[in-house]
């Protein structure tokens, strides 16, 4: 990486701002963040819903931030190299669609092309109110009246109308999209992705996802619920970083603060930890918060670990620090934000309790959103492989031209990027056939260490649990139709024993009423013939055998009550008995 501060003199930042305006409004715009009341102050303005950009200058020793600079001011920053003392310049942009003129300011100054730039500025995303259809005639004329003579004429004419419908003009309006933005691409293709590289920058877009805890933010059945947002990230030659964010409230004036504040914590949350980690001031409070605290800035004075942080990493590692907003992707490592796992548990608990077909709708809508989810983490591999690519292919373009120079080292490792080392090869004998130069910025190579190491995060911890997710969905839906046909199979099976228990009720009563009915014939020798006692006994002896036969049958065609799914009746019986009884003993 080359810096055109390097040849310049290293002077105090209050005359380096000085020297870019001459009528002062930059010192006094400016503060020092190593200073505990200006840090505080910068921190607070990072909250507030009114900040639109900020710009900040750090290096080894000096760090200077600036709040809502207007084009002008911006112009003038970049009229001139930075001095020396500052090795990186961040300019964060929020609400792109309301500083379009200084966001062209600054990528024309680093040769971003129209296109990117139009894409850049593009009006967000509007809903619009549904419209009211006019109802249709209830009666077919002939001909309408509203309908033009012209039309009309065209109508009745077919080779008119032919002619008026190959018209080049008429045919490039209906094949064009005059009302698609970038924007609404990006809404509809969660998982849209850019990277372009130019002889000065490198710049990628991606969408992020956020979970606002205290806030329900619906997106439809289809898609994950939470703030979608399009980010725009670039990295620029002289080690200046430029962060465009999508505004979370389009189009809207006089947001109330309690629905503003919640949303800007999140969104802004990443911004405000690396914006934190420059400044020295950050140490007095950082003791609990080491999980959050990123450094991008040398400090030489507070241990090893931050002295190896060189002034020349410093762009890539912001560059780095920002792509990789993993407070935000912990959410659903850990199910505490993105609670899909939870979802899951509980539908199974349903399913087991009473197996339905609507809770196969649910699973279908679950794994539509995961299945974007998923999408969206793989569009951020595919930005990393392809950064990493061509960084390969840089490394091995500055090797070629100077053999001497130093290389980034094993950062890439062998059994990783085989396809990269391939396209590495093939380029690499293409440079010295060619003179012209790569476009893309190089990175640092800590900063690509980190890179790969998210690679393998990504795929490990995010992509994995969305696809154990996903099996674990297949597998509920396979689940919930075989409860569903074992439910259907039990309540047949428990309408057969019914009926057959109503079969031996009848066939149980059948000889005894034969017998009762042969005692009350009117036959000689059977009329008064018998006692009392006499038809008791052969009740009883008729009685028994039948119970005995029925028995019998019943084991030998396996229709005996107390099988494995449905419990007989006078278990049920005991068993309830049982329970009345513990409960009024306690």
């Amino acid at each position: 990486m080359s810096y055109t501060t390097d040849s310049r003199e290293s002077t105090a930042p209050q005359d380096y701002y000085a020297s870019l305006d001459d009528e002062g409004s930059l010192v006094e715009r400016f503060k020092n963040i190593d200073d505990k009341t200006q840090f505080y102050t910068a921190m607070r303005r990072l909250q507030d819903p009114l900040t639109h950009n900020f710009v900040l200058d750090f290096g080894n020793e000096e760090a200077w931030c600036a709040s809502d600079l207007g084009t002008n001011e911006l112009k003038l920053l970049l009229s001139k190299p930075r001095d020396k003392c500052f090795g990186t310049r961040w300019i964060n942009i929020w609400a792109p669609e309301e500083q379009k003129e200084s966001i062209r300011a600054i990528t024309k100054h680093y040769g971003v092309s129209e296109r990117l730039q139009g894409m850049m500025c593009t009006e967000p995303v509007h809903h619009p109110e549904p419209k009211v259809t006019t109802p249709l005639p209830t009666k077919r004329t002939s001909q309408s009246p509203s309908v033009a003579p012209s039309f009309q004429h065209e109508m009745d004419d077919p080779e008119n109308a032919l002619k008026h419908l190959t018209e080049p003009d008429r045919l490039r309006e209906s094949a064009s999209f005059k009302n698609l933005t970038f924007a609404q691409v990006t809404d509809q293709i969660w998982h849209f992705s850019s990277v372009d590289h130019g002889p000065r920058y490198t710049c990628i877009g991606y969408n992020t996802l956020f979970v606002i805890p205290t806030l329900s933010q619906p997106n439809g059945k289809d898609l994950p619920d939470g703030k979608r947002l399009w980010t725009w990230l670039v990295q620029c030659d002289d080690g200046t970083i430029i962060s465009i964010q999508e505004n979370p409230f389009p189009r809207r004036k006089g947001v109330p603060i309690d629905e503003a504040k919640p949303v800007l914590d999140i969104v802004r949350r990443n911004i405000r930890f690396i914006f934190a980690g420059v400044s020295r001031q950050h140490f007095a409070m950082s003791e609990s918060e080491s999980l959050i605290t990123i450094r991008v800035r040398h400090f030489s004075d507070l241990g090893p670990d931050q002295a190896n942080i060189k002034q020349e990493d410093g762009p890539s590692l912001l560059f780095y620090y920002i792509f990789d907003d993993w407070v935000s992707s912990y959410g659903l490592i850990a199910k505490r934000e993105h609670k899909y796992g939870v979802a899951l548990e509980n539908l199974r608990g349903q399913m087991l309790e009473r197996p339905v077909v609507d809770l196969v709708n649910e699973l279908h809508w679950l794994g539509r959103r995961l299945a974007v989810l998923k999408r969206l983490y793989q569009s951020y591999e595919l930005i990393m492989r392809r950064l990493l690519q061509r960084q390969r292919m840089l490394r091995d373009e500055a090797r070629s031209a100077q053999p001497a120079a130093i290389s980034y080292g094993a950062t890439f490792g062998d059994m990783e990027f085989v396809d990269m080392r391939q396209s590495s090869v093939v380029s690499n004998s293409s440079f010295h056939n060619t003179t012209k130069k790569s476009v893309g910025v190089q990175l640092s190579s800590t900063a690509v260490a980190r890179f790969e190491r998210l690679v393998d995060r990504i795929n490990l911890y995010c992509l994995s649990e969305i696809e154990n997710c996903l099996n674990e969905k297949e597998s509920l839906t396979f689940l919930e139709f075989n409860l569903i046909a074992l439910k259907d199979s039990q309540a047949v099976e428990k309408l057969t024993r019914i009926t057959i228990l109503l079969a031996k009720a009848t066939i149980l009563f059948l000889p005894v009423s034969l017998m009762s009915a042969y005692f009350s014939t009117e036959l000689i020798g059977v009329k008064n013939g018998y006692t009392k006692t006499d038809y008791w006994v052969s009740f009883a002896v008729i009685f028994v055998a039948s119970v005995l036969l029925l028995t019998v049958f019943g084991y030998a065609s396996d229709t005996v009550e107390g099988k494995t799914i449905y419990r007989s009746m006078v278990r049920t019986f005991f068993r309830k008995s049982r329970q009345k009884m513990s409960r009024r003993r306690e």
